[in-house]
């Protein structure tokens, strides 16, 4: 590896900001996040309560030009820690050095690490296998073409679709997104604050959850929705989809699928995209039947620490 000469890992500041900004933009698409494409929403991102970036954020400084971060996602309640890292510099030797800052942090708070790469990070994932992280999961980031067209939502019979109204349905929809991924892999369980703090946040609104509710006027499935700006064009983001395990088998996790789809198919945006596990078959199906298209892969890898 190379050395990299001046070279500071330093622990981010609020007034980086519009530097970390114009670094995301620089380095484009790496690991599982999609970043905001400006500081507005990059500084809501930051402010969500679990991400403390003035702890758990370090940047690559380098001849006063910010040329890397790495960022350390606690998630104590499961004990595990994300890792993200990227570097504008090819110099694996930043890289490292991001690394270890990131792993030497997660280890004093969780015995497990997990970082993402791309599938265009090839450099970057060969470091990680020598570092002596292991591949244990595969997600796909899917998107539509142009020319979107609604779906024929088949919402089942005794069950109704609207937004959401109040802060008073955060308990229902905290423990309904909880009970729904509880299963799946790397779900960390949500705090009723930390919902809260999402819905609130620039960025969010309470009418981009879509929920159906049963008979019984009881939240059974729901779909978060976002809309952001990405050059100059208007991107709809289908987040976190769930159906209360109870109620499953009735049709309904194709419905909410739908339901969400529409909601931002109505709102105009010029295209939609999403996360999904590669082993959840029948979520991939249901995407591909309303034309979403696999634009590119995300590994997961796991070291103790």
């Amino acid at each position: 590896m190379s050395i990299q000469t001046n070279l500071q890992i330093r622990n981010f500041k609020w007034s980086d900001i519009d530097a970390l900004q114009r670094l995301l933009n620089e380095i484009g698409r790496h690991g599982h996040r999609n970043w905001p494409a400006n500081a507005d929403e990059l500084r809501a991102e930051l402010e969500f309560p679990r991400v403390k970036p003035k702890r758990n954020i370090a940047l690559a400084e380098q001849d006063d030009q910010i040329v890397g971060y790495a960022i350390v996602e606690l998630e104590t309640n499961i004990g595990r820690s994300v890792i993200g890292i990227a570097s504008s510099s090819m110099g694996l030797a930043i890289r490292k050095d991001l690394i270890d800052w990131a792993t030497n942090n997660a280890a004093r708070e969780t015995p497990i690490a997990h970082l993402s790469t791309r599938d265009n990070e090839t450099e970057l994932e060969k470091l990680i296998a020598q570092l002596g992280w292991s591949k244990v999961r595969r997600y796909l980031k899917l998107t539509t073409s142009s020319n979107i067209t609604p779906a024929v939502a088949a919402v089942p019979d005794g069950f109704t679709v609207r937004t959401m109204l109040g802060l008073d349905e955060v308990p229902e929809l905290t423990f309904t997104q909880n009970e729904a991924f509880k299963e799946h892999f790397g779900y960390s369980p949500n705090t009723e604050d930390e919902i809260t703090a999402r819905l609130l946040a620039g960025n969010s609104s309470l009418d981009n959850i879509v929920m159906i509710h049963d008979s019984y006027e009881q939240l059974v499935a729901y779909c978060w929705t976002l809309i952001h700006e990405r050059d100059g064009l208007k991107v709809g983001r289908i987040g976190m989809t769930g159906v209360l395990p109870t109620a499953r088998k009735q049709g309904l996790g194709r419905a909410i699928a739908e339901v969400g789809f529409n909601h931002l198919v109505r709102q105009n945006v010029d295209s939609i995209e999403l996360d999904v596990d590669s082993e959840n078959a029948r979520a991939i199906h249901v995407y591909s039947s309303l034309g979403f298209e696999n634009d590119s892969e995300v590994s997961w890898w796991e070291r103790a620490l």
